[in-house]
């Protein structure tokens, strides 16, 4: 009987234990859904965010890829000089504090970065089954439009932004809306906000373009407004100095003419 009581004993011990650590999971899993669920509402807000106001915000933006490549330049140093204790945080902050300067106020530089993380952000949301050619294709076409927007840089920023931003926009939206989401809906949303958000950014920045030329073409007129008073200006003057130099003409003609008379007379 003190056996069977003890070992009663246990099992119920065991019971109340495994039953604490169902509650501790279930918390667990439901504090978790709750932070998937507002990661993927900030994720829809910060995709359109980008989809629409890209080319605005590329300072901020710039900033942020360049802290995201700082940090994993500081990782890189850290593995390669191989620091430990508290040389590992300072060095990671110290190079995306370093890079995210630079970014910011170097715009080639921030565009370069922005549009290399964000294009291959976008073909990694395609989802290419072999990792190897995904990497392959990551890395040229990320490379390729970084290259492109050193050239073109406002038209290949909206464009990549504006993809971007709708596709992490379309799938989190995706996924809020169906349990596990479904992917080509994300495609299919993303898409539609893309064309949506170059439209208006190409539409603000043609205003924006347009209003620089207004004031190019105001200040243009007055100073041809000005080159023209000054112009007038000095032919007024100058017709002035004529008309002084023809009546000092007469008056020295009528003098000599006087003198002459007198000199017949005598």
């Amino acid at each position: 009987m003190w056996i069977g009581d003890n070992l009663l004993e246990v099992t119920n011990g065991q019971i109340d234990s495994l039953l604490s650590m169902n509650g501790q999971l279930e918390t667990f899993l439901a504090w978790t859904s709750q932070m998937v669920f507002i990661v993927r509402i900030v994720a829809v807000v910060i995709g359109l965010i980008v989809c629409f106001l890209g080319l605005k915000l590329i300072r901020v933006l710039s900033a942020i890829a360049g802290l995201a490549v700082g940090a994993g330049i500081g990782t890189a140093v850290v593995f390669g000089f191989q620091f430990s204790g508290t040389m590992i945080p300072v060095t990671i902050l110290v190079c995306a504090v370093m890079v995210a300067v630079f970014a910011a106020a170097v715009r080639k530089l921030g565009v370069f970065l922005v549009v290399f993380l964000y294009t291959a952000g976008i073909v990694m949301s395609l989802r290419i089954p072999q990792i190897i050619i995904l990497l392959a294709v990551c890395g040229g076409a990320a490379l390729l439009m970084s290259v492109l927007s050193l050239i073109w840089t406002d038209p290949i920023v909206v464009i990549i932004t504006g993809i971007s931003g709708a596709l992490s926009a379309g799938i989190s939206a995706a996924a809020l809306l169906f349990a596990g989401g479904n992917i080509w809906l994300g495609y299919g949303v993303g898409a539609v906000l893309a064309l949506i958000g170059i439209w208006t950014q190409f539409m603000v920045q043609s205003r924006k373009i347009g209003k620089k030329e207004k004031v190019y073409a105001r200040q243009m007129r007055d100073q041809v407004s000005r080159e023209s008073e000054v112009e007038k200006a000095r032919r007024i003057l100058e017709e002035e100095e004529d008309d002084d130099e023809s009546g000092s003409r007469k008056i020295r003609g009528v003098k000599k003419s006087k003198k002459s008379k007198t000199t017949q007379k005598t």
